[in-house]
């Protein structure tokens, strides 16, 4: 499992708040803690913020209870986040993050709230329409509800919602299959190989 949140999390990619709030899957945290586990989420946060440690040569680290303690608790108050958004904050973190030989919960979480005050101010000024659908999803629209939203549109013609309806559903399928190392790697090869098509 492990392995398999691992290889999630080395392939996510985004250089920008906007890019990773509005052109990236909408699986925050609180769909990824309901549709395919608590420990999913918790697994792939932990890598996150070991990357984090590994990263920081500083005198007063973090041990493994510490680790997954500051896990559950950014899963608890970041809910809405995106695992794009939570690595675009730590990456940020490791380019100018002042931690003066010291690396802790509070300093990580403090890291996420200054992302979050940048987030609103990003979400705030984008179009009507962008934000409009942001705070939809930023307020807890349901799985169920978004779900159905993409199949609406789907069936109107809308081939993105189409897309992304496919990509959820594969995504979700194949995290609760039995084979999910397998799984995961076929889901990963068909979601970038249509998001390169996008982009050419």
């Amino acid at each position: 499992m492990l392995t398999l949140q691992a290889e999630y999390y080395k392939g996510l990619h985004v250089s920008s708040i906007k890019e990773a709030v509005l052109n990236t899957p909408n699986l925050p945290l609180s769909v990824i803690r309901k549709e395919i586990t608590l420990a999913g989420a918790r697994a792939i946060l932990v890598i996150a913020i070991n990357e984090l440690v590994s990263f920081f040569n500083v005198g007063k680290t973090m041990n493994d209870v510490q680790v997954a303690l500051t896990a559950d608790l950014i899963i608890d108050r970041f809910y809405y986040l995106k695992l794009e958004e939570i690595k675009l904050c730590f990456r940020n973190a490791m380019a100018s993050g002042k931690i003066y030989d010291r690396l802790d919960g509070n300093i990580i979480l403090g890291w996420l709230n200054e992302y979050d005050v940048q987030r609103d101010e990003i979400v705030s000024s984008l179009s009507i329409n962008e934000a409009h659908e942001q705070n939809n999803n930023s307020t807890g629209m349901f799985y169920g509800e978004y779900i159905k939203h993409l199949t609406e549109r789907s069936e109107n013609g809308d081939e993105e919602a189409k897309e992304l309806l496919e990509s959820h559903q594969s995504f979700i399928q194949r995290m609760k299959s039995n084979d999910k190392e397998a799984a995961f790697k076929k889901w990963k090869e068909e979601y970038y190989g249509r998001t390169k098509k996008q982009t050419t």
